[in-house]
């Protein structure tokens, strides 16, 4: 079970820092239509694609979270998604939080490691996959963002 959970807070990660990251691209970048050159200037812009990049990795990481636990375990997990968007808002976007806000963050966090500890037996197994490779792989994804454009 730990592996799972493991797996979709890394997961949630991906998909709400490439959010952010997109929402950073978009600062310098025109309003999004249809029209060729405006989607040409999206798609060559590093922060915007390395945005969808993670998130993506981030998607394909709930698949894997997904196949070993069940939905009841893992939609609830993903909620911590949301704490490491407040996280990483405050430092990466700089954007000031409230004593709530963190208060509700710790909440959320002790929830997530509440749900791991109540998991039954059965599943409490893990594959023959290693959790630091998945992460020590995903960190390494995160690391080449660098410092905001």
């Amino acid at each position: 079970m730990w592996f799972a959970i493991s797996i979709t807070i890394l997961a949630a990660s991906g998909n709400n820092i490439g959010k952010v990251l997109q929402k950073q691209a978009t600062r310098g970048l025109p309003r999004l239509t249809l029209k060729p050159e405006i989607i040409q200037q999206y798609l060559s812009c590093p922060t915007w694609m390395a945005g969808m990049f993670v998130d993506l990795a981030g998607a394909l990481l709930m698949i894997v979270a997904f196949a070993h636990a069940p939905v009841s375990v893992v939609q609830p997990v993903s909620a911590i998604g949301l704490v490491i968007l407040l996280i990483f808002s405050h430092f990466y976007l700089k954007e000031r939080l409230k004593f709530q806000e963190w208060l509700a963050a710790g909440v959320a966090g002790c929830g997530v490691l509440g749900l791991g500890l109540s998991a039954e037996a059965a599943h409490l197994e893990h594959p023959n996959f290693s959790a630091m490779r998945v992460l020590g792989a995903f960190l390494g994804l995160i690391s080449l963002l660098g410092e905001p454009g």
